[in-house]
């Protein structure tokens, strides 16, 4: 297993419960600030505007996660609904509908006096309308990694930190892994190494770009902005232009926007942002939300995105023994938990009971 973050870690996880040997490697130590899995808190959602071929696949992480919650004994999900906000000819709006609709997902539809009633943290204008999903919530990035990592261990996984891979050499039968340290055979690799994948596996010219994404925390926020008052957000607030959000769970209103950041190599991160970037979510917040915002701290991410922003999951086409993860492009978190399943599968049998035909190395988006 090369790479421990979301999907790796749970990969890991899945493979340590069978009893077979395991062996999870990442280059630096995870849960960290240096990928795509950190910054307190990340959104489960279920109305997915994005498509609704994803919804059976997130009803399938819940219990997952409830399983890695009690194993852990503590806390990584907190329940808040979620509310998808715009216009209503908005894509996340008319998205998260039709994913309900098609899936029997209980919602409710809100129009913008309803909104300003039942949420008094948001400011929409009178074109404004929400779906409103009950199930939705936060989960907690770090903790979900170190869950993972705690109990793939406690069931005899080995867990190299602090270890870069630099190459990997396939063979009929095994594949080789060379490390700094050492040097190591497996019969079956997944690699799910974030950003680092296209310097892993350069012959398959995947077309990914890695963009730098910061997230802010907002101090001054009045009782309308706790967790029992305001649900996760996301807000189409033009076409094509989003940001999202999560109550106060103790560092403060945390708002980001979703995608557009500026491309960046990933050994090039750093959790600077500048005063342009604060400035302009700041407008946001004042705008949109019920808030005077006084800027607390930020935190910068990577998406590694795919054309279309659908998920990698596939079998290398000249190695049936490595498998390739990215289900990334900016909202994989939240399957990770059965995403991870997925890919130990496929290590242990070469195949998923899921149809992964969306996420496979030959669609056209990826050519």
């Amino acid at each position: 297993m090369i790479g421990l973050g979301a999907n790796g870690s749970s990969a890991l996880w899945h493979l340590a419960k069978t009893g077979k040997k395991v062996l999870g490697i990442d280059r630096f130590q995870p849960p960290h600030q240096r990928g795509s899995s950190h910054g307190e808190s990340r959104i489960i959602r279920q109305a997915y505007h994005e498509s609704p071929f994803y919804v059976p696949l997130v009803k399938a992480a819940y219990p997952l996660w409830a399983e890695l919650e009690a194993a852990a004994g503590k806390p990584l999900f907190q329940k808040t609904g979620g509310l998808l906000l715009g216009a209503a000819d908005t894509a996340v709006v008319q998205g998260a509908r039709l994913s309900a609709e098609t899936h029997g997902i209980p919602f409710e539809w809100l129009d913008a006096t309803a909104i300003r009633n039942r949420f008094p943290a948001f400011r929409p204008t009178p074109d404004t309308v929400g779906v409103l999903e009950k199930e939705a919530g936060i989960l907690y990035p770090e903790e979900c990694i170190r869950a993972f990592l705690t109990q793939a261990a406690a069931h005899g996984a080995a867990i190299h930190t602090g270890e870069p891979v630099l190459s990997i050499t396939p063979g009929a039968s095994h594949v080789t892994l060379t490390t700094p340290t050492a040097t190591y055979d497996t019969a079956t690799v997944i690699i799910a190494a974030g950003a680092w994948l296209n310097t892993l596996l350069p012959e398959l010219e995947l077309p990914l770009s890695v963009r730098r994404q910061p997230l802010f925390w907002f101090g001054n926020a009045g009782r309308q902005f706790h967790p029992a008052a305001m649900p996760i957000f996301i807000w189409e607030y033009e076409k094509e232009k989003m940001f999202y959000g999560f109550p106060d769970i103790g560092a403060g209103v945390k708002l980001a926007p979703h995608h557009g950041g500026r491309p960046i190599a990933p050994d090039d991160l750093l959790q600077a942002v500048s005063p342009e970037e604060i400035s302009q979510i700041k407008a946001l917040a004042e705008t949109w939300l019920s808030i005077d915002p006084v800027f607390h701290h930020a935190q910068v991410c990577l998406y590694t995105n795919t054309p279309d922003e659908h998920f990698i999951i596939d079998i290398h086409p000249q190695h049936p023994n490595i498998i390739v993860a990215s289900p990334c492009s900016g909202h994989g978190f939240k399957f990770s938990s059965f995403t991870g399943k997925i890919l130990a599968d496929l290590a242990l049998t070469g195949r998923s009971a899921v149809d992964l035909s969306p996420f496979t190395l030959d669609r056209p988006a990826l050519h």
